[in-house]
């Protein structure tokens, strides 16, 4: 069961408060895309992303979008941020994910990985060995395929819930 275990769980992604992840040592966050940071069905950027990337940017934390979806989709929904694109990821499967920290020569213990579905986001960072956080998604709908996801993952995160106590916290 620890391959769906995040390291945190928090109920939205801009309570991701930049200042402490950087008391913490992080300097990289890998996110999905979409619930994630923008609702799935919505090609455009909230002024709450803008902002917190933009806070993000001040504590010198690189933000990389990591999505399986192809890169003309995600270039397009990020175009106005200045953040990296890893496209076609193929989650859960961790290899974007280690390409990256090897390439970057980042150390895996100052990455965070951030996503909304466990049977994705959360196994990929796992796998990849980065400290991972499951956020609650942006939208209440998702995509076909993802519905399948959900259904799966909301047993196995309840058996994680009771299994190791973990909790939904406001913010970190």
């Amino acid at each position: 069961m620890a391959i769906f275990k995040p390291t945190y769980m928090i109920n939205n992604t801009f309570e991701l408060n930049p200042e402490k992840l950087k008391l913490m040592g992080i300097t990289h966050i890998l996110s999905d895309l979409d619930n994630t940071l923008i609702p799935w069905d919505s090609p455009d950027i909230t002024p709450e992303l803008k902002r917190w990337v933009s806070e993000l940017e001040k504590y010198h934390i690189e933000l990389v979008i990591v999505s399986n979806n192809n890169y003309t989709r995600v270039h397009k929904a990020v175009a106005s941020l200045n953040v990296k694109i890893i496209a076609r990821a193929k989650k859960p499967l961790p290899f974007a994910i280690r390409n990256f920290v090897s390439m970057s020569s980042v150390s895996k213990n100052r990455v965070l990985f951030l996503g909304d579905q466990l049977m994705t986001d959360i196994i990929a960072g796992n796998l990849a060995g980065v400290k991972t956080v499951l956020v609650k998604p942006l939208t209440d709908t998702d995509m076909k395929k993802t519905r399948v996801n959900r259904f799966f993952e909301r047993p196995i995160l309840k058996l994680i819930q009771s299994i190791y106590k973990t909790t939904w916290k406001d913010k970190i």
